[in-house]
């Protein structure tokens, strides 16, 4: 590819901001200028979203230039306001699509003048939130630059979005489909996402899908205690993914001996955003909190086990199955309705048995469907 090209890159989720939505556009833009393309990216200075990393501003190339519009959380704040009002159904309009659209005016005229100072030959936006195509689109439309949309998830047939109402429902539909319709090229994390405008088939479609960065995976970063067998959940809990059925679980192996919990350790690494969250007296539970990338990819190789828990409505490979499997460790998959490739599922099973000989006498480990 010829050298010295330009991307624009739209993101909200990127380095201050942590978790797992700023990994996968700030590892587009750590890698790009190896192929011969130099990004700018615009982004945003809202200090509302509950976890940073400041580590992760180590992995953006020098020289790349980042603009940071600031954010008017004004949805999301009206939208907590009605839900604790118990107004569920205004919440919804108010939050749609993704409470999002605070930041797009402003990030809409950061990359406007961007596009001013110097034109570059291709707009790169990623999604969620999903204003972040919707300035694409009124960039793209403004100027003809070609322009490349990244769905990290789906829209508007995300099961998560499924009790909208009919007329958001509606809305996401027609936005997507203008979103679909205009973009250059499209690029989805999982072959089986349903956009609209743009079935699997259509030659713009391109499938990246989540993955690895070798250098996140250092060699010496740990190893598992002899003395302990440490079962951890790296990520976050809010919402359907509560776990709750692991708890009652380990409480009931706990009760009728199979587990020794003065020899066992739950631990939860990153937030929780579910209210009132415990685990029962008897279960050994350790809550780190949000921690970096570095620390979270350090505590997967000084686990035991790892434990993968999807809500049975989402469809999608957690980001962190990737993660998982460099680490090598057996993972406890108690609800996997997502589709993975065989060799990853081959490669599952095979990390379990490796390490089967760890687990305290009377337990297994499992990976299934």
């Amino acid at each position: 590819m010829p050298p010295g090209r330009r991307v624009l890159v739209i993101a909200y989720f990127f380095p201050p901001l942590g978790g797992a939505g700023v990994q996968r556009t700030l590892k587009f833009v750590k890698y790009l200028p190896e192929f011969g393309w130099t990004p700018t990216v615009v982004s945003t200075s809202s200090r509302v979203y509950g976890a940073r990393d400041t580590t992760l501003l180590d992995e953006v190339p020098h020289g790349v230039r980042v603009m940071r519009a600031p954010g008017l959380p004004v949805a999301r704040w009206l939208a907590i306001l009605l839900g604790k009002l118990g107004l569920r159904r205004l919440r919804l309009w108010a939050s749609w699509p993704d409470g999002g659209l605070g930041w797009a005016p402003a990030a809409f005229l950061a990359a406007r003048r961007e596009l001013r100072r110097e034109r570059p030959d291709v707009i790169f936006s990623s999604s969620a939130p999903y204003g972040g195509h919707l300035v694409a689109l009124a960039l793209h439309r403004l100027t003809g630059i070609p322009w490349v949309a990244d769905f990290r998830d789906e829209w508007a047939s995300n099961p998560h979005l499924a009790e909208q109402p009919r007329q958001l429902a509606a809305a996401s539909t027609r936005a997507e489909r203008a979103i679909t319709r205009a973009a250059d090229r499209l690029v989805v994390a999982a072959d089986y996402f349903e956009l609209e405008g743009a079935p699997r088939f259509d030659p713009r479609r391109t499938t990246i899908p989540n993955g690895v960065d070798p250098a996140d995976v250092v060699a010496g970063d740990g190893a598992p205690s002899a003395d302990i067998f440490r079962l951890s959940f790296i990520g976050t809990l809010y919402g359907t993914i509560d776990a709750a059925p692991v708890l009652e679980a380990l409480r009931r192996l706990i009760a009728d001996g199979t587990v020794d919990p003065a020899r066992f350790e739950l631990r939860v690494v990153g937030n929780v955003w579910i209210p009132d969250f415990a685990a029962p007296d008897d279960v050994p539970l350790v809550q780190t909190g949000y921690v970096s990338h570095e620390r979270a990819v350090a505590e997967m190789a000084r686990s035991t086990a790892l434990l993968l828990y999807v809500p049975q409505a989402s469809r999608a490979p957690s980001g962190k199955i990737f993660e998982y499997l460099a680490a090598e460790r057996p993972i406890l998959c108690t609800s996997v309705a997502a589709r993975l490739s065989g060799r990853v599922m081959h490669r599952i099973g095979r990390s379990a048995a490796r390490y089967s000989k760890i687990l305290p006498d009377g337990a297994r480990l499992a990976c299934g469907t």
